[in-house]
């Protein structure tokens, strides 16, 4: 039997009519429906109880930095926030501790930032590791151009391809009013939850998050708070504080703009023990410890910030000969000069005067005196 090939008419194909598309012709395929996703697991007690993290789940503390987890560090303008941030990847990277924290594997980082540019981080990164070598372990952005926009998609999408490629132990965002569109509680939820949108499923990827973020503004009260007083001093809504598992303070000890003293307070941690608060010079990238800070005196403080003139120092001060920072201090406020925290700033201040030998002992010098 011969078979014919189809006439030309029948091996046009027809066009495609308003009727045929009601009829269901030309639609591309249906795509799959997507997998169903389970809201709600559990576990038994003896599954818990049975749970092994993954092996570096812990990053930093006593659960101060723990994979998956959001940690913020809040502090008031100009205290040094991001610097501290900046210092933290750099101790992940050499594991060693983060301000008295620390660190129990190396881990990288990666820092999305809109506050510094190129020239502030240059200056930085150049004092807190000359050294170089960390390129594999950490990554920064400078400020994008759209800012920190997880409210868009497509944002977040590169944010996720980012993190999926560079498998960081450590995001951190800074600051965070630049994330969040206000400081309504919906606003904070919205961007809590675009961050963790961006995090890889599996725990053992997951990165830890820390969030920068500001302390509202200082009223007209006097009394310094401390401790875990100090979480409600976060700015805008609760959210922010009630959602982190770990909430650092760092404060500047006093009003003085040439004093780098601050504290860091851990003022919330819900896995693990606060710690005492700590006091540092603050520096480039890794802070220094201020090993003679009279901590006792700064929580007792009143927020007085009087300092003493030349000649109130110097007779609280003439005939000292080979005393402590502490002693010298103590001298200043039982002579009324000034409080505690103060005082080490004055003995800083007069270094023609106030001497310190090889020894790091303090000598009181006269004019003229050798």
């Amino acid at each position: 039997m011969i078979t014919l090939p189809p006439s030309s008419e029948e091996a046009t194909p027809k066009a495609i009519t308003r009727e045929t598309l009601r009829a269901g012709a030309g639609k591309p395929p249906e795509p799959p429906p997507p997998p169903k996703r389970s809201y709600l697991t559990t576990w038994t007690p003896s599954e818990f109880m049975d749970y092994q993290p993954p092996e570096d789940f812990v990053l930093m503390g006593d659960c101060h930095l723990t994979r998956g987890s959001l940690t913020v560090l809040g502090g008031w303008p100009g205290v040094g926030k991001s610097r501290a941030a900046l210092g933290l990847a750099i101790a992940g990277a050499r594991g060693v501790e983060w301000l008295g924290h620390r660190v129990h594997s190396r881990f990288r980082s990666l820092v999305i930032q809109c506050e510094n540019g190129p020239f502030r981080l240059k200056q930085e990164l150049r004092d807190a590791m000359p050294e170089r070598g960390l390129d594999e372990w950490i990554k920064i952005t400078p400020p994008p151009a759209y800012g920190l926009a997880f409210q868009e998609a497509a944002f977040r999408m590169e944010l996720t391809e980012l993190i999926a490629a560079f498998q960081p132990g450590l995001v951190i965002i800074d600051p965070w009013n630049r994330a969040a569109d206000g400081d309504k509680q919906a606003d904070y939820r919205s961007a809590l939850d675009g961050i963790f949108e961006c995090l890889p499923e599996a725990p053992e990827h997951k990165p830890a998050i820390m969030v920068i973020h500001h302390m509202r503004k200082k009223g007209s009260e006097t009394i310094r708070k401390h401790g875990r007083d100090l979480l409600h001093e976060l700015a805008g809504s609760y959210q922010i504080g009630a959602a982190a598992r770990c909430v650092f303070a760092l404060e500047p000890v006093n009003t003085d703009v040439t004093d780098d003293t601050v504290v860091l307070t851990c003022c919330k941690n819900n896995d693990g023990k606060e710690g005492a608060p700590s006091a540092w010079f603050r520096r480039n990238g890794l802070f220094d410890p201020a090993l003679d800070f009279d901590m006792e005196a700064f929580l007792d403080g009143d927020g007085v910030n009087r300092r003493g003139t030349f000649e109130e120092i110097a007779k609280a001060l003439r005939g000292m000969c080979g005393e402590t920072q502490k002693s010298a201090a103590a001298r200043l406020t039982a002579a009324g000069v000034c409080e505690r925290s103060k005082a080490y700033q004055i003995i800083k201040s007069y270094p023609e005067h106030i001497v310190q030998d090889d020894k790091g002992k303090f000598w009181w010098r006269e004019d003229g005196d050798g």
